[in-house]
């Protein structure tokens, strides 16, 4: 039969050595991500991502320091109103796959081929398979592409795909004429803009002249072409070249209506023949310029003077149309009316990221609107209205009065009544959705101001709507929009420049990456959707509530879980060995083993951690078995209190095994060789330096012997102690005799 003790100090020895291997094991299937991240590097040693908790405090898998993307390929472009048509088909230089830290697509346009000073970033495309969009453009450009890792890493331009410019504002239907009479205002037509013998005979209805339109004196003979009126035509005398004098027939002596487009025969009036040269917005009724009017047939953009058509001077149907996208460059602050004291001017400026203007506000400006934009609100859309802004110039003390709002101003039907959030008329309080009362400091840049609206309420809130999910209401009487802005507010005598003014409608179909702007989702809630690192192959997934890592084939690797079936939040890694599926746990103080499907909570294997109260702790060690064996156990117990000597291991088990040697700190054991004094007289040798733990000490011996009982008459021992002990020994002679002794502490 195996010595009790040694098998027991083998056993002990066993259990050490697993606690060693299990704290050399990989620390990530035994931990939890406590307020930190899991960082990753490369073989060189470089950061390269981190997975967890950010410096921004957001949960993400954030990556650093990629390589290079590859270059997008060439981009085409088409024209446009009012711009260019940029398209990209989703490919790369070479044939190259999108790579997976796949960010967004910049795209770059440049009046210029070689693109100096990087051209102009309009906007980026946030999809990898391509897409659309519109750049603003007055005169033909080029366009190129720039590819953006989630590392922030750029890649090399594109091709350059141009110049193209925007398509010309007036069609052929217009050169086709699409101006009747009713086209034109009253008085829009003066004498000095009919050539001299454009009017002939045929184009004068019998009749139409009488001598009340006529001044005396006033129509010259220049004024008629040779045979152009006929005798049928006039009255009796009441005509005659003396009384029309040189340059006398002119618009203001026309009675109203009297000349209108039908008594002109089709085509007489065209632009090329130069007789219209000032026909501009003001001389448009609203709604009276429309394809109906097709009496004029060559008006084409050339024939218009840039900036004489503004949005007022259209129909209000067509206005509704132009407030899909209103895009404000910073090139119209003639345009803005506002009443603080500062200054609104257009300055050029090499750095502005719309254009080449911003619109430059020197100190407080209050209520800076668009008094000719005056855009039809449909509360079944949803509105993005946006502003891009940056300080450049402090205020007289630093960090005060440089607050900046930007949002829309609610007008009532009639068009000229405000409507606030409270359905007053007044500027103020009106609808901040992009900003309010964000504090602008001098030298940090452009910053862009984005929120939406959509729906009316009567009891609208306030306050900036970044998410276009949650938009802002305006008030029920609301029917017109018109962008607004404050700055500088309230009094700051510091300088302003805004970029860009927008608003837009937006559509709100499925939610898509390139639909999403960077930085918009920021401390929201969304739900229901899964979110995913690919569509296929090896992944990490958020769905429902769990998050899970999966290979290529769609087998779970490692999944976080709220609920582990106890009510606890859990981390669970998977492993297939021999046809088992293994999973490892961990939850808030324990560590468990088991496999999928055969192992029971009641028999897994683990380390559980607890506190038993009364400033005990327990670490309870598990061996794991099948449903209704034994497991072995150890518990390890810690002391009580600072000065109590009672921490405990408790071992569990049908048999205990030890194969090595057995210490303990409440055991001392060896031998000592005593020669008798004389025959049958006890003899002793006193053991000392001994370090015993315990209380109570007992001390066991036993003579190394042929001849136990006989010529050795017996061993014992007096003053055992946790230091010492002393050994006799009766012996029938004097013969030298090893005597093996051991000290046990309780």
């Amino acid at each position: 039969m195996p010595d009790t003790l040694a098998v027991l100090a083998g056993r002990i020895a066993t259990l050490e050595r697993l606690v060693r291997d299990l704290s050399r094991a990989s620390r990530l299937a035994n931990s939890s991500i406590e307020n930190g991240a899991i960082t990753v590097y490369d073989d060189g040693g470089d950061l390269r991502g981190s997975i967890g908790l950010q410096p921004d405090g957001t949960l993400a898998v954030a990556a650093v320091n990629g390589p290079p993307p590859p270059a997008p390929g060439a981009p085409t472009i088409t024209s446009v109103l009012g711009g260019v048509a940029v398209v990209w088909d989703g490919s790369f230089a070479g044939g190259a796959q999108a790579p997976a830290d796949f960010a967004y697509v910049e795209v770059h346009s440049s009046t210029e081929p070689d693109f100096p000073d990087q051209g102009s970033l309009f906007s980026a495309l946030y999809s990898a398979q391509g897409g659309t969009m519109t750049v603003p453009a007055g005169t033909p450009v080029w366009v190129r592409l720039v590819c953006v890792s989630t590392s922030g890493v750029a890649s090399d331009p594109s091709p350059a795909a141009g110049p193209a410019g925007p398509t010309p504002v007036v069609a052929q239907a217009v050169l086709d004429g699409i101006i009747s009479e009713l086209a034109l205002a009253d008085d829009a037509v003066t004498r000095a803009k009919i050539a001299a013998g454009a009017v002939g005979k045929v184009e004068i209805a019998d009749g139409s002249i009488t001598t009340p339109k006529l001044v005396v004196g006033e129509l010259n003979g220049d004024r008629l072409a040779v045979g152009s009126m006929a005798a049928n035509v006039l009255v009796t005398a009441s005509l005659t070249a003396t009384q029309i004098k040189a340059l006398s027939l002119t618009g203001d002596l026309m009675a109203v209506n009297t000349l209108t487009a039908d008594k002109f025969a089709t085509g007489t009036i065209t632009a090329a023949s130069g007789v219209i040269s000032s026909l501009d917005a003001s001389k448009i009724i609203t709604g009276t310029f429309d394809a109906s009017k097709a009496a004029i047939k060559n008006l084409d953009a050339s024939a218009i003077n840039a900036g004489t058509i503004n949005v007022d001077r259209l129909s209000v149907g067509l206005q509704g149309q132009v407030g899909q996208k209103f895009y404000d460059f910073g090139d119209q602050a003639s345009k803005w009316s506002e009443s603080g004291p500062g200054s609104m001017t257009t300055a050029a400026v090499t750095d502005a990221q719309s254009g080449g203007n911003v619109m430059r506000c020197v100190g407080h400006i209050a209520a800076g609107y668009r008094p000719d934009v005056k855009i039809p609100f449909d509360p079944g859309v949803t509105y993005r209205v946006s502003a891009r802004v940056r300080q450049t110039v402090a205020n007289s003390t630093p960090g005060t009065n440089q607050k900046f709002y930007a949002g829309v101003a609610g007008l009532a039907a009639d068009g000229v009544t405000w409507v606030n959030v409270t359905g007053a008329n007044s500027t103020s309080s009106q609808f901040f959705v992009a900003a309010n009362a964000q504090d602008l400091t001098a030298g940090t840049g452009w910053v862009t101001y984005t929120g939406y609206i959509k729906g009316t309420s009567a009891t609208p809130g306030s306050g900036i709507r970044p998410n276009a999910n949650a938009p802002g209401q305006l008030h029920a009487n609301v029917r017109y929009i018109t962008p607004i802005v404050f700055v500088n507010h309230t009094g700051g005598s510091g300088t302003a420049e805004i970029d860009m003014v927008a608003i837009e409608v937006v559509e709100m179909g499925a939610l898509t990456a390139s639909n999403v702007v960077a930085g918009a989702i920021d401390g929201l809630v969304i739900t229901g959707a899964t979110v995913q690192t690919a569509k296929t192959g090896a992944r990490l997934a958020l769905s429902g509530n769990r998050f899970f890592a999966t290979d290529s084939t769609g087998k779970v690797l490692a999944e976080i879980v709220p609920d582990d079936g106890s009510g606890r939040s859990a981390y669970f890694t998977y492993d297939t060995r021999l046809g088992l599926n293994y999973y490892a746990g961990l939850t808030a103080g324990d560590v468990r083993f088991g496999i999928s499907g055969q192992t029971d909570p009641q028999e897994e294997a683990g380390a559980l951690y607890s506190y038993l109260g009364g400033g005990l702790y327990e670490l309870l060690l598990r061996s794991g078995s099948d449903l209704g064996n034994s497991a072995a156990e150890i518990n390890l117990y810690s002391e009580t209190g600072p000065i109590a000597a009672d921490s405990e291991i408790v071992l569990r088990a049908d048999k205990i095994t030890a194969p090595g040697r057995l210490t303990a700190g409440n055991m001392a054991f060896g031998s000592v060789t005593i020669t008798p004094s004389a025959i049958d007289t006890p003899t002793s040798f006193t053991v000392s330096g001994l370090h015993v733990a315990g209380t109570t000490f007992r001390a066991y011996l036993t003579a190394n012997t042929t001849v136990p009982g006989t010529t050795v008459a017996g061993v014992g021992a007096t003053n055992v102690s946790a230091t010492g002990v002393t050994v006799w020994l009766t012996r029938a002679n004097t013969a030298p005799t090893t005597v093996f002794w051991m000290v046990v502490g309780s």
